[in-house]
């Protein structure tokens, strides 16, 4: 028997990295997702973090 994994808890934020040039988030999740606004705004603010640092690395 086959279980769903649990849903995504929508008050974390996502933890986006820069590796070798390109932003990777780890385990993003394969549909829509929500988020609090909370959540929502620092994925946004860590993502832009990530994008400045993958874009320095050249």
């Amino acid at each position: 028997m086959s279980t769903k994994p649990p849903p995504a808890d929508p008050t974390r934020p996502m933890s986006p990295r820069a590796v070798d040039g390109i932003v990777v988030v780890k385990d993003p999740p394969p549909a829509a997702m929500d988020l609090t606004a909370d959540a929502a705004e620092i994925s946004g603010l860590r993502l832009i973090d990530a994008a400045d640092k993958a874009r320095k690395r050249f």
